[in-house]
């Protein structure tokens, strides 16, 4: 059976994924209004090779010269970007009674995530207290210590204080906060012996309107905190530049926005916070200085208004970013037998094939194959693992194998983060079938009744498909005898593919953020290229860097979203000099 390549494929864009295949409940969900930029950088090659004639890397360019602006604002601290961390800083800012103003790109707040990181709060388990000196280790760990120490701490320290603020914040909504005890504990961490403490918080309703979805949305209730204050935030303010004085060697003062108006100057006395995200919705930033995602990622499942302007208006005046890159992909990218990772093509606003954002079973620990029908490595490991792997062979793409028995094994599993979804509720008391209807009728799952028929649905031909039937014998051997010599594989999550009907399915990575952005000390001030504040600029979410580095520390739940509700928090109340 032969197979187009080019399945999935087929003159997709990011504009035509915003006018076709996304419903509104998509757009709405990926924050995705706006998205074309309307103000061409000055001289900007936008291709991914090459510099600019002043020496700027291609996918950076240079600041544009904006002469016309229509009006002119002031306050002491300005905001940008309205997603979690940013109504963070607002809702911190709107308390603290400051003269603040929040911008955002959008006509919208962003959509928000529910699993919160925090560090020993008082609804941590007596019995499972976090030990931080481990705890900030491991972070390193995760790093290579290409991190900063002493920012990482930041939110091991001060992230109790958070979850408590955040209580006390939603408490009219008759909420209750939950510690995930699912998670960890026992040392199950899957791959090697990761640390896994218990530090994914949950804002839940006591009577959620919603059976099976009782988390409130954190998002709307910061924004409530801020329009209670007074204050407004300023939709559909693109961010166009930063503003330095003295010729980019003094401090930042202010920032250029592009509105319906016209080009509108913000002057902040005290300090401008940004929170403006990652540059995942950038193919052109993606390409240049993160290659690990074309290889790999096949999903979108990004916030698509994150296109890195924050970063680069930070580095147009001097601003340092991290060196080496990192993003969180999730293993959950399924697409259709033929597809490969990366863009449907080389332009600057080409789009991943995959139609699904995230494929939950994905994350589950069964036999895991390449195009050529070999096991890739340990499928027990951080949801990136396997597709940093497979970045490394054909397609960079995977095929993972189940059988009729897979809701029984998945509750053996008992897979970490998110990814207990799966068993916990999706294939808990339901079929594959059930579970999985749409996905094996839009073809991304497989289904057959022998082996060799669900090798010919994949896609396997020739030797190929001899090496994917000898892996699954081979997978079978390992799981009777209780041992996996090939890759260490825990035994218990080693799973038999023997009875039918048999399933697979093509998996790529999901990608969520980017994760590397503009180097900060403790305080969330921006350094420069010789580690120097620059004075007025702050930088927190997932536009500011010195947290992560290569991969996302998937196993310490929540960490990213803790980090971004804390690390804005922090510098408001530095700015407001509230700290002790």
């Amino acid at each position: 059976m032969g197979l187009d390549k080019t399945i999935g494929r087929k003159a997709v864009s990011r504009r035509s994924f915003l006018a076709g295949a996304a419903t509104a409940g998509t757009m709405a969900a990926l924050g995705l209004g706006g998205c074309a930029p309307r103000v061409q950088e000055a001289e900007a090659d936008t291709g991914s090779g090459g510099v600019e004639p002043s020496g700027a890397p291609a996918w950076l360019g240079n600041a544009p010269e904006i002469s016309d602006i229509a009006k002119t604002l002031d306050c002491d601290v300005l905001i940008v970007g309205a997603g979690c961390t940013g109504l963070a800083a607002g809702a911190t800012a709107a308390q603290l009674g400051l003269d603040f103003l929040l911008c955002e790109k959008s006509d919208h707040i962003a959509d928000n995530h529910w699993d919160i990181g925090a560090v020993n709060t008082r609804f941590t388990p007596e019995d499972h207290q976090i030990d931080k000196g481990r705890l900030l280790n491991e972070l390193n760990r995760y790093a290579s210590f290409k991190n900063d120490a002493s920012v990482s701490k930041v939110w091991i320290d001060e992230s109790a204080e958070m979850i408590e603020w955040l209580y006390d914040l939603m408490s009219p909504y008759d909420i209750s906060c939950e510690v995930d005890t699912e998670n960890g504990g026992d040392g199950r961490a899957g791959g090697t012996m990761y640390y896994m403490p218990f530090e994914k918080h949950g804002f839940v309703y006591s009577n959620p309107s919603f059976p099976g979805w009782p988390f409130i949305s954190q998002n709307p209730c910061f924004q409530e905190v801020i329009e209670a204050s007074g204050k407004q935030i300023l939709f559909k303010h693109d961010l166009v530049k930063l503003v330095r004085e003295d010729d980019n060697a003094g401090r930042v003062s202010g920032a250029v926005f592009e509105t319906d108006e016209g080009f509108v100057q913000v002057n902040a006395r005290k300090g401008i916070v940004l929170a403006t995200g990652g540059y995942a919705g950038n193919p052109t930033m993606v390409r240049a200085i993160n290659p690990i995602v074309p290889k790999c990622v096949t999903a979108v499942d990004f916030n698509q208004n994150n296109t890195g302007m924050g970063i680069k208006a930070g580095m147009w005046i001097g601003a340092a970013k991290d060196v080496e890159p990192s993003a969180m992909i999730f293993d959950r990218g399924g697409v259709e037998p033929g597809v490969d990772a990366g863009y449907v093509d080389e332009s600057d606003d080409a789009i991943f094939p995959g139609q699904l954002q995230q494929l939950g079973i994905g994350s589950m620990p069964f036999l895991k194959v390449d195009r050529h029908g070999l096991r890739i490595t340990n499928e027990s490991a951080n949801y990136d693992a396997i597709c940093h792997a497979a970045a490394q062979r054909p397609g960079g793409v995977w095929c993972e194998v189940f059988d009729v028995n897979a809701p029984q094994d998945v509750q053996v599993f008992q897979t970490q983060g998110c990814s207990n979804n799966v068993w916990r509720n999706t294939l808990n008391g339901r079929s594959v079938e059930e579970a999985y209807a749409k996905e094996i009728e839009m073809g991304v799952i497989q289904k057959a009744d022998t082996l060799e028929e669900l090798a010919d649905k994949l896609g396997f031909e020739g030797a190929n498909k001899e090496a994917f039937l000898a892996a699954v014998d081979r997978y079978n051997h390992l799981y009777d005898q209780g041992v996996d010599e090939d890759f260490g594989k825990e035994a218990y999550r080693l799973s038999a593919i023997r009875e039918a009907p048999y399933y697979g399915a093509w998996f790529g990575g999901s990608l969520l953020t980017t994760l590397d952005g503009l180097r900060i000390n403790k305080n969330m001030q921006v350094l420069d290229n010789s580690n120097e504040i620059i004075e007025g600029l702050f930088a927190a979410g997932t536009c500011s860097g010195s947290f992560y580095s290569g991969n996302y520390p998937v196993y310490l739940v929540g960490n990213c979203m803790g980090r971004n509700i804390t690390f804005g928090r922090h510098a408001v109340r530095y700015i407001a000099g509230d700290l002790d």
